[in-house]
């Protein structure tokens, strides 16, 4: 099956592995929407990608008071048939020390590029209000963008309208660790899954897919020639094409590479050749010496 004639918008799609998943949603036929507050990410995931013309690049936040437009302008008269939330955080990458300033950041490539978190500071040495403010940041950019997403999904002529988290644990990181901030944010993702999942049963198909695999190390079965990012668009993809009642409420597991094959040859979709393979990087530019700005979801 194809996602020919299907709008998709991916939450959190201009990054290493949101890339990934937008390539494998395009490669299945697919119009794709993918926003960020960053146009200069805009211009990089598009010309990545070989400029493809069923990719639909929106400069807006999904963030809380700004998502209702960034949403209304992108789907003026343009039907939405699914959803793909990434994280859309560095999950998968070391943490590392680096300079903290507010709103900026001079830090390696890890969780401090987007969240708004001191990578060095202990937990326990947060303030109360430092920790509310900062807990639930992840959270609450996917909540926001599910209340302004799921009210517009509407069913395609091959099945239920879907969504699909994909999120990452510690163990898809070096060393298994992640900054003690990334931790909290990323399990609270992992309760408004569970929550939505057990919510929109009948109308809306909603999964996770949940990846302990390193972002960075290939399938050695398969000669190292194809990054997990890619492995996880096609995926996603496969999902879409397979939004029955029956796949409503799952949680897919990928902590082992037999896990992905068997998932992979689960959820078979018809390809697109003409959106070529992603570039190898681990990170969007070196951010040791160039400051960035929080987040671009």
């Amino acid at each position: 099956m194809s996602l020919i004639n299907q709008t998709v918008w991916v939450v959190g799609g201009v990054g290493v592995v949101g890339r990934g998943i937008t390539r494998g949603l395009l490669q299945a036929g697919a119009n794709v929407i993918v926003n960020s507050r960053s146009e200069e990410r805009l211009d990089k995931i598009q010309a990545s990608l070989g400029n493809p013309e069923r990719l639909q690049l929106v400069h807006g936040s999904l963030l809380p008071g700004q998502a209702s437009k960034t949403v209304v302008d992108a789907l003026d008269h343009t039907a939405l048939n699914h959803v793909v939330a990434h994280g859309a955080v560095r999950w998968w990458a070391k943490p590392t020390a680096g300079k903290y300033e507010y709103y900026e950041y001079k830090a390696g490539c890890d969780e401090t590029y987007s969240l708004n978190i001191n990578a060095t500071e202990r937990l326990l040495d947060m303030t109360p209000e430092a920790f509310a403010q900062s807990s639930a940041q992840l959270a609450t950019l996917h909540f926001s963008a599910a209340q302004q997403l799921i009210p517009r999904l509407t069913k395609s002529a091959s099945g239920l309208p879907s969504y699909t988290f994909v999120t990452g644990d510690g163990s898809g990181k070096p060393g298994g660790e992640r900054t003690s901030m990334g931790e909290v944010n990323s399990h609270h993702v992992w309760g408004l899954s569970a929550a939505l999942r057990r919510e929109l049963e009948g109308g809306v198909v909603c999964r996770e897919v949940r990846v302990g695999l390193p972002v960075h190390n290939e399938d050695p079965r398969r000669g190292g020639k194809r990054p997990l990012s890619e492995d996880i668009g096609d995926l996603c993809a496969g999902l879409a094409t397979l939004s029955t009642k029956e796949e409503h409420g799952k949680m897919i597991k990928l902590e082992e590479f037999e896990q992905l094959n068997d998932a992979l040859l689960n959820y078979k979709h018809v390809y697109d050749g003409k959106v070529g393979e992603l570039p190898r990087y681990e990170c969007d530019e070196d951010t040791t010496t160039t400051t960035t700005t929080r987040g671009t979801a």
